[in-house]
């Protein structure tokens, strides 16, 4: 059975693997430096449904944290973010007024996040260690 972002999101599962996955099906392969969390970056186009074909297992939890949720200024919708099923993974999404996922960014190698905070354009979520990963909103990945 074919699995969408959407799907693994509403089953509370993820892809094992660090990427940006948007509601509409694209997705992104994206780098960080582990749970330093000193850079982050978008890379090249990343192909979910062949990853999941080839191993359709190949998947973790997605576990909001209590405190990783936040309303948007603009009320457009929601930032959250949570952790995996292994102590090392971390996660952080957007969400529309319906909280339905719009993306999700899944990081193997993050650190849970326990906290998502959004001020203008920026969404800021901290992992347990206190450091954190600072998105524009407006950013075409983001937006």
């Amino acid at each position: 059975m074919r699995k969408s972002i959407v799907d693994l999101w509403l089953a509370d599962e993820r892809p094992a693997v660090d990427g940006l996955f948007r509601a509409d099906g694209s997705a992104w392969a994206v780098e960080v430096d582990g749970p330093r969390l000193s850079w982050f970056d978008v890379g090249g186009p990343f192909d979910l449904e062949g990853f999941l074909a080839e191993d359709p297992e190949w998947l973790t939890s997605a576990d909001p944290h209590p405190q990783g949720f936040t309303e948007l200024p603009d009320r457009s919708g929601y930032v959250c973010c949570g952790d995996g099923a292994h102590g090392s993974e971390g996660f952080f999404a957007r969400l529309d007024k319906d909280k339905n996922l719009v993306w999700l960014v899944s990081l193997l190698d993050s650190n849970p996040f326990e906290k998502a905070e959004a001020h203008g354009s920026l969404a800021t979520f901290t992992n347990n260690l206190g450091n954190s990963v600072t998105i524009d909103l407006t950013n075409p990945h983001f937006a």
